[in-house]
């Protein structure tokens, strides 16, 4: 009985002691999330925006105002959300932003210490709503271009020509993640949430035009990340795949000769049949700004395009400045929207996005006119002047600029040794269990002895 007692206790300590164990290497590491107050919550400043954030627009020449068509970009208003709960993806709070009637460009943004060279990864999860009436479903027809920026060398500028821009969307009353990777070049790093629902030519005023900004991070995802490569051209996706020796069955001689290179014809289809419809986009520079593509204009390289719904990705790629367009393939039948991202040095001339109809086997093409910004009298503003009322908060007063030095924020890293006191505890575990199954073995020893 006593040898049978002793050989249990042998078998369980030891699975107790792995089970104690198992949980440490199946932890993974956390990771530290760079940014101070990255769910946006209480306390905000007397300007609307989340505490540890900056407000930031862009804003047009006032004899621009009024043409819903121009496209032009109006101060908007920040809020703190507390009352909607469908726009607050956690916690008690959100952050807003929004206009009534005009549209606009602008977000909020925080910069924090980082280490140079190292790559980082921006994500916030941002909702929006485009209508006349809150009673309203949002207008899916409307662009609110909503993504994340990333300034490398933390300057605080939305405008500064190294800040990286992700892909753009338009989350009509659903949650959506935008996210953006960079490379640090100095010891900051800004980043911007970011919507503009300025599209020149289209009239996309309304008297609602909101967003809301919830779940922010910014992560180290260590080496340069490379790019996702853009969707395979046509030829790519519709070429036949070569029959794989299939004709080796020939030799079948009972039947007649002619009758065994017949069914080799019928193998020539059974290829990947074409599904779904291609969609090919371009941009072209627009010199005259006349929004038409005249023969004497070329194209422009580095304008990114989107592809999809508000269920589907397509895909993004940039245009390479020649007269090859961009094409996305097997494109499933539907009504898609197609958007364009410009680099800082060009401004539109056509409509920011157009909305498409795909068919089965079919071809759109579409071509975007952009061309090599203006001095509009558009200006960019990171200010601290005062919010007053309005449905969404629409302010008024002077704008006062805010140096990036005064607005560097001090991050409010959220530790990774959780972790490594986990791991602390549990060797902890391991080691008074080693030393209870010596104790436990000595006195049984002494027991037997005795």
């Amino acid at each position: 009985m006593k040898k049978r007692t002793i050989y249990y206790l042998l078998v369980l300590i030891p699975i107790l002691l792995l089970g104690a164990a198992a949980p440490l290497a199946a932890e993974p590491a956390q990771q530290t999330n760079l940014l101070s107050n990255p769910g946006f919550e209480d306390p905000y400043n007397s300007d609307g925006s989340a505490g540890s954030w900056v407000r930031w627009h862009r804003e047009s020449s006032a004899d621009q105002f009024g043409d819903c068509a121009n496209g032009y970009r109006k101060k908007p208003g920040w809020n703190a959300e507390r009352n909607l709960t469908q726009f607050i993806r956690e916690g008690s709070v959100s952050q807003l932003v929004g206009n009534n009637w005009d549209t606009w460009s602008g977000g909020v943004w925080q910069t924090v210490s980082v280490t140079p060279g190292t790559t980082y990864r921006f994500t916030f999860y941002g909702i929006g709503r485009g209508s006349n009436s809150r009673d309203e479903a949002s207008d899916t027809s409307l662009n609110m271009n909503m993504r994340a920026g990333i300034d490398p060398n933390g300057s605080g500028l939305w405008n500064d020509a190294d800040v990286v821009w992700g892909g753009s969307g338009s989350p009509h009353e659903q949650w959506q993640s935008f996210s953006v990777e960079a490379t640090a070049t100095s010891d900051k790093m800004t980043v911007f949430t970011s919507a503009d629902w300025a599209v020149q030519g289209v009239n996309q005023c309304r008297k609602l035009l909101e967003t809301w900004y919830d779940s922010a991070s910014l992560v180290e995802v260590g080496p340069p990340p490379t790019n996702t490569p853009p969707p395979p051209p046509p030829a790519t996706a519709t070429s036949a795949v070569p029959p794989t020796n299939t004709p080796a069955p020939e030799p079948t001689a009972t039947n007649a000769p002619e009758a065994t290179v017949e069914p080799t014809a019928t193998v020539e289809p059974s290829p990947t049949p074409i599904t779904g419809g291609t969609v090919c986009v371009n941009a072209f520079s627009d010199e005259n700004g006349n929004g038409q593509h005249d023969s004497n204009e070329g194209y422009i390289g580095g304008v990114t395009f989107t592809v999809g719904n508000s269920s589907t990705l397509v895909g993004q790629a940039v245009s390479s400045g020649t007269d090859k367009p961009v094409c996305f393939a097997g494109v499933e039948p539907g009504t898609y929207q197609v958007s364009q991202i410009l680099p800082n040095r060009l401004e539109m001339t056509t409509a920011g996005n157009a909305t498409i109809a795909v068919e089965e086997g079919g071809t759109v093409g579409l071509e975007f006119g952009s061309r090599l910004r203006l001095d509009n009298g558009e200006t960019a503003v990171s200010d601290t002047s005062t919010t007053t009322g309005g449905e969404t908060g629409e302010s008024s007063g002077g704008e006062t600029a805010v140096s990036p030095g005064e607005a560097t924020t001090t991050p409010e890293t959220t530790p990774a040794e959780s972790g490594s006191l986990l791991a602390n505890s549990g060797l902890i575990i391991i080691g008074l269990g080693i030393v209870l199954l010596g104790g436990l073995l000595f006195w049984l020893l002494r027991r037997q002895t005795s």
